[in-house]
């Protein structure tokens, strides 16, 4: 008897292994599929730098049976603190009240993160060094050719393959997706912990440079950033020689600052949104479809509640009914990462200011900025169903 196209399980194939796709994988790997899954690099890269993971996307690891796991590899940010272009710390919040009612945001490496997803994933083989080169939709399928030159049917293409997705590109007209830049960008490096505090943000904003201190487990990352044309321009020594030597008070005192070029990595401050997330049969996910600046340090938190919601969506339907399952998906989720982005996309506009006189009165508006206002868009998202 042949299989029943209205019950099969549809054959999904994901495309990136990287935060998004892996959460997806490991979801439904959960309940006993084993979709496809293929990652233009050789090997899972260690993009060297830190996350702030929110509870919306952590809690997706406790279906997972990962969030003790996580909370042993991360550690709980408490407070934050926002410092001028002096190195003076201009405001200091507590981050306590918000953690009881929601949870905790975690500092985590990227690595450990990725780690992590891949125990959920188990056994289920990742084909590296492999990429989509031609997608060719049929009636109720997709014939998917990749980089070995194979070729295979599928029922579901889910593109996760970043923010500059080369399976959207094939899907979507570039009238369907924008990218949004600030202008800014930067180095990103690890530093020892020293005598941090490893339960605190700290951030300087000064005209025309950032700095940004970010803990995680047994390292402290450092983000060191402005203009992206000047830090280019400067290259890396050179660049963080000059931001750090512009601060009159010492912002990384007793720290020898000699980031090494190849573990350091260089941070465009730009994103992307997507008008539509789907077509036909392939769909969009992560920073394919909603790309973040890391400002507010939600795109990963997004990426893996988008997972969960696709997911949730597809444990419900078939083969046959793929499309039905991603309208849904798209309908219940894409506005609310929208509203992410835009909120991640204002306080960028707040940040990364150049001239002098704009940013001392951006500095004197935030020594009334509450906690409460710091976190609405954030809170609002959190009390809200996905």
């Amino acid at each position: 008897m042949q299989s029943n196209s209205n019950t099969r399980r549809p054959r999904t194939l994901i495309v990136g292994a990287g935060i998004a796709g892996l959460t997806l994988a490991a979801l439904m790997r959960q309940r006993g599929e084993e979709p496809v899954v293929v990652e233009r690099e050789s090997a899972i890269a260690d993009k060297g730098y830190m996350l702030g993971l929110y509870p919306m996307g952590a809690r997706v690891l406790h279906g997972l049976g990962l969030h003790d796991q996580y909370m042993e590899r991360s550690i709980s940010m408490l407070h934050y603190h926002i410092g001028n272009g002096k190195g003076e710390i201009i405001r200091e919040y507590s981050l306590e009240d918000i953690a009881e009612r929601y949870g905790a945001i975690q500092g985590i490496s990227h690595g450990e993160l990725v780690a992590l997803l891949l125990e959920g994933v188990g056994d289920l083989p990742i084909r590296f060094g492999t990429t989509v080169t031609a997608l060719h939709p049929h009636d109720e399928e997709v014939e998917v050719t990749f980089s070995d030159g194979s070729s295979t049917d599928f029922d579901l293409v889910v593109a996760a393959d970043g923010l500059h997705s080369a399976t959207r590109q094939m899907i979507l007209d570039e009238k369907e997706y924008t990218y949004w830049s600030t202008g800014w960008g930067g180095w990103v490096f690890w530093l020892e912990p020293g005598a941090a505090r490893l339960d605190t943000w700290v951030e300087y904003w000064g005209a025309g440079k950032f700095l940004g201190l970010y803990p995680v487990k047994d390292h402290l990352a450092a983000f060191i950033g402005g203009p992206t044309a000047t830090a280019k321009e400067m290259g890396l020594e050179k660049y963080i020689a000059h931001v750090i030597g512009s601060f009159e008070q010492p912002v990384l005192p007793g720290r020898q600052v000699q980031p090494d070029s190849s573990d350091a990595y260089f941070w465009d401050f730009h994103d992307c949104r997507s008008a539509v997330w789907r077509k036909g049969r392939v769909v969009l996910l992560g920073d394919a479809a909603t790309g973040f600046i890391p400002t507010a340090g939600v795109g990963a938190s997004m990426a893996m509640e988008s997972a969960a919601a696709l997911s949730d969506e597809l444990s419900r339907t078939d083969a046959k009914r793929v499309e039905q399952a991603l309208d849904l998906y798209e309908k219940r989720h894409r506005k609310r990462v929208e509203s992410a982005q835009e909120s991640s996309r204002q306080l960028g506009k707040m940040m990364f200011i150049k001239s002098s006189p704009l940013a001392w009165e951006r500095n004197q508006l935030l020594k009334f900025y509450t906690v409460e206002e710091l976190v609405r868009s954030i809170a609002k998202i959190a009390d809200e169903p996905i």
